[in-house]
């Protein structure tokens, strides 16, 4: 968020500080004043204490870089976009609510532009540690559930087994419940499979066989007599 307010730049926490900075704020000149680039914000106050300057939050700044390319901006310049329109802090409420959805779809383009050239390098650094201390929340929330998914991965095929009783005592009550019933399907089906052998007139097939044995022998001994 850009906000455009008459309050003084932070004063705690500050990394880096330039003085004699010209701002350029969605190409227009705001004047010189100094950019103080602190651990809460950066922050930019005219040198003429009756405009006003404006603070930037950052996880609003999509991209900060130090350009040297003169065919786009007339001098070297900290080049800062910011996702989001420039906001007057002493608007209290929107006019059209409906503008809230256009807010966040617009950028706002800043050119810092320091006197001493040979500071830029300097302002780009201080800028690149403030804004990692705070880290996107998208960025975090995807990462943790990186995190999650490589865990559930590695610890495929590590979990701890357990068999006979001591398995048996570690199943919920639901668990337990449908072992409970395998168990009695296990048994069922084991007795109805004895119970169809039992049945299966074994000694009748042993009494064919036999019979026809001893009706085989009294044709062999009928035979000599003929």
């Amino acid at each position: 968020m850009v906000v455009i307010t008459s309050l003084p730049p932070p004063t705690e926490g500050i990394v880096h500080q330039q003085k004699s900075t010209s701002a350029n704020l969605q190409g227009k000149d705001m004047g010189t004043g100094t950019l103080v680039i602190a651990e809460s914000r950066l922050a930019w106050a005219p040198t003429d204490t009756s405009g006003q300057g404006f603070s930037l939050e950052y996880p609003g700044i999509s991209l900060h870089a130090v350009s040297r390319d003169l065919s786009s901006f007339p001098h070297e310049c900290l080049y800062v976009m910011v996702n989001a329109k420039p906001e007057d802090c002493s608007v209290t409420q929107r006019e059209d609510d409906d503008d809230d959805d256009d807010d966040e779809a617009e950028i706002t383009e800043i050119r810092f532009i320091p006197e001493d050239k040979g500071a830029l390098d300097a302002m780009f650094d201080a800028m690149a540690t403030c804004q990692s201390l705070h880290p996107d929340e998208d960025d975090s929330n995807s990462e943790e559930e990186s995190d999650i998914y490589e865990d559930a991965e590695e610890g495929e095929g590590d979990g701890e087994w357990f068999t006979g009783e001591e398995g048996v005592s570690h199943l919920t009550e639901e668990g337990q419940a449908t072992l409970q019933r395998l168990e009695n399907l296990l048994t069922t089906g084991s007795s109805n499979h004895t119970d169809g052998m039992e049945t299966g007139n074994p000694s009748n097939t042993g009494t064919e066989e036999t019979d026809a044995m001893e009706t085989g022998g009294q044709f062999d001994d009928a035979d000599p007599e003929h």
